[in-house]
């Protein structure tokens, strides 16, 4: 996905301790970089690993970067946390130049295979935090809201997707 477009400046929402800027920036250098996380811990560990971004504590409902400011946001197995997804995905278009890519775990693939190992089997296969769960046509239906579909990827068990920001 990511090797198809040109970017200079990516923003990861959600980043934990840094892996998938990380990674990235190995594969093709990153000019300009942001990231947030709500966890003090996991900005303290992605601060650390990304010496080369700007690393910030926050909330996908209120991105502390401006808007227009990234060629490319990633939002990587997030949404399904958020009480109020959609109020992040407009966030994540708002800072958004240009590109995202965003993936969550695929349903009812996800919970059939936590309970096929055995995991969470009182609540159902839902892991727990999971308060949104999308099957890959919901999730491409809900991210079209704000984003051009420009790929969809299934590796399983997850929806991956590269979008284009629609222009409001």
């Amino acid at each position: 996905m990511y090797s198809s477009i040109e970017v200079e400046s990516v923003f990861d929402g959600g980043c934990g301790e840094g892996f998938v800027l990380h990674t990235l920036n190995q594969v093709r250098p990153i000019k300009t970089c942001g990231a947030i996380d709500l966890d003090r811990i996991e900005v303290e560990d992605a601060s650390r690993n990304l010496p080369f971004c700007d690393v910030k504590q926050g909330s996908l409902y209120d991105i502390p970067f401006e808007n227009n400011q990234f060629d490319l946001v990633i939002c990587s197995e997030v949404l399904e946390h958020l009480v109020e997804p959609e109020k992040g995905l407009k966030e994540l278009h708002r800072i958004c130049i240009k590109y995202a890519i965003l993936s969550v775990p695929r349903e009812p693939i996800w919970r059939i295979m936590n309970m096929a190992r055995f995991k969470y089997w009182n609540h159902l296969g839902n892991t727990p935090g999971h308060l949104n769960h999308w099957s890959r046509p919901a999730f491409i239906t809900f991210v079209e809201q704000y984003f051009i579909i420009l790929e969809v990827k299934s590796p399983l068990p997850w929806t991956m997707l590269l979008a284009e920001k629609k222009m409001e």
